[in-house]
């Protein structure tokens, strides 16, 4: 069985290249350099696949004015997908952030290199085929009185899917900030690596920020993060390319 793997990434570069490795479990799959500026992408909307959403009744999600302010804020433009075997991905999936790049000096610092990981998402490859039809529809089905995450205050994390809300910063050198459970949405400077748990349920590998939590039924989607992974054109052709 084959997943993808979705990383999407917001920089803001000072003096050196941030350096980024992956690994799932002691299974290395990348390590690449951010040599400049990636924020957020722009004219996202006009570029989603709306026949599916549209079929199965969530076209909200495009068109409320609230969630068109997410499509405009939470979308980065940097995105990179890898094609994983299943039993590559265990035990936790680990990005390592090499990014000591600031201006600190005798305690104080005005500059530093910043990173935001928007986009990490794990799935089955063959829900991306015909358009995304298949996790477009398995949306649709999930119970959504499960979902009571808000990424901006510090309450523990519900499983969201395909693309968790929050994981676990590690750190050895706490100059920036302490490790620790951050949103995908929070700026992080310094090196750090971002950890979380691989988890099974209906046969499906997931990731989750805490592997302890019990949970009831299967992770809720219903933010833009988890329907952009389906449906955002550019990303549709990369798996159409992978068939």
């Amino acid at each position: 069985m084959k997943y993808y793997f979705v990383l999407g990434i917001q920089h803001k570069k000072y003096k050196n290249p941030a350096i980024i490795t992956i690994h799932f479990g002691h299974n290395f799959i990348d390590e690449f350099q951010l040599d400049h500026d990636y924020f957020r992408a722009h004219n996202v909307l006009p570029q989603i696949e709306t026949k599916w959403i549209e079929k199965y009744n969530i076209g909200q999600f495009l068109t409320r004015p609230d969630r068109i302010k997410l499509w405009a804020d939470r979308i980065p433009s940097m995105l990179k997908v890898y094609e994983i075997d299943d039993s590559a991905i265990v035990d936790k999936l680990k990005i390592k952030v090499s990014n000591s790049n600031s201006d600190y000096s005798n305690g104080f610092m005005n500059n530093s290199s910043l990173i935001q990981f928007s986009i990490v998402a794990l799935f089955k490859k063959n829900l991306v085929k015909n358009l995304g039809e298949k996790m477009i529809k398995a949306f649709t089905r999930f119970d959504r009185k499960d979902i009571r995450y808000d990424p901006d205050n510090q309450d523990p994390p519900l499983q969201y899917w395909p693309n968790p809300r929050a994981f676990y910063s590690s750190r050895k050198d706490t100059m920036y900030e302490e490790s620790g459970v951050k949103s995908i949405h929070h700026w992080i400077g310094g090196s750090f690596t971002a950890e979380l748990k691989i988890k099974t349920k209906h046969h499906t590998k997931y990731l989750t920020t805490f592997a302890d939590k019990k949970m009831i039924g299967f992770p809720g989607p219903w933010q833009v993060e988890d329907l952009m992974v389906a449906s955002f054109k550019p990303l549709l052709n990369i798996y159409d390319e992978n068939k």
